[in-house]
């Protein structure tokens, strides 16, 4: 992974991104390969200039296999601004499809109509209604209307899943008539894991407003997710302060609570690798034991 900033947010580069315009330039479509990546990287730039301008704050952007993810510090977006951030990355390539499509009718190069066609299928394909794209969310905020957020989401995300199943399965089929097609299963499960991310990065914007103190004062409270290190964890704070540790998974629901003795005396207990699922069961047998 290559990390850096980028118009003041966090970067990060996965190997796939690389790897994506390599295979597409072996079956001899180079411009349309570094077109695609470079354009899909700028397409999370207008989404976060676009949360900017709206007030919002971007946390990083990762980029990875068939595009890139922007993951905004914030927990509550008003849906309003929701709606214009979605959006922004869309209209942001239809609007370099339209103005590339106007300039190759003066100057007819391939090497435009290239760049406008990945522009047009970046926008068009971004827009479908399916979870993590930016259509799926937008299609999320339009079910929230008719059954709230909670299950809006819970539908929108099993469709999803069908649908980067039904790519896998495509992928896979059409392999038979050009190894290539494998990019369609490629793309199915890209979509699974990149819905994945985006849920994991609920658990960061959740602990956020749980560990905010008062202004110019270390908050007690640390929020841990159940799969971290407990030592990982414990070498970033001043030992002996009280702290307390509160449990939660990748998508925020709560676990459990350890207070840092009992962090400290499960590490003893369990080793120094123990995660803090391995603590709160310790915890639980001890206090039964206890009992």
């Amino acid at each position: 992974m290559i990390s850096c900033r980028v118009s003041g947010i966090k970067t990060e580069f996965h190997l796939s991104y690389f790897l994506l315009v390599a295979v597409i330039c072996i079956f001899g479509h180079c411009i349309l390969a570094v077109a695609s990546t470079g354009f899909s990287f700028l397409h999370e730039l207008a989404h976060a200039a676009a949360a900017k301008k709206l007030g919002y704050t971007p946390e990083k952007i990762s980029a990875g296999l068939f595009g890139g993810v922007l993951h905004l510090r914030e927990s509550v977006i008003k849906p309003k601004d929701q709606l214009i951030i979605h959006l922004a990355g869309p209209l942001f390539n239809i609007v370099c499809a339209t103005g590339l499509y106007s300039l190759s009718m003066f100057f007819p190069q391939p090497w435009i109509m290239e760049l406008t066609m990945a522009n047009l299928i970046l926008g068009l394909f971004n827009l479908m209604p399916f979870y993590p794209l930016d259509g799926g969310k937008l299609m999320n905020l339009y079910l929230a209307f008719f059954f709230g957020f909670r299950r809006a989401e819970q539908v929108s995300k099993i469709f999803s899943r069908l649908f980067s199943l039904f790519l896998f399965l495509l992928g896979i089929y059409l392999v038979k008539y050009n190894l290539a097609n494998l990019l369609v299963s490629a793309l199915g499960i890209n979509l699974a894991i990149a819905e994945r991310d985006d849920n994991s990065f609920l658990f960061y914007k959740l602990t956020k407003n749980i560990e905010v103190g008062s202004a110019g004062r270390e908050p007690k409270i640390r929020v841990c997710r159940n799969d971290e290190s407990a030592l990982k964890i414990l070498e970033s704070y001043k030992p002996q302060e009280n702290r307390l540790f509160t449990v939660v998974n990748y998508k925020g629901s709560y676990k459990g609570q350890l207070t840092e003795e009992d962090v400290l005396s499960g590490i003893y207990d369990c080793g120094i690798y123990a995660d803090f699922d391995r603590l709160l069961h310790w915890k639980r047998n001890r206090n039964r034991k206890v009992e």
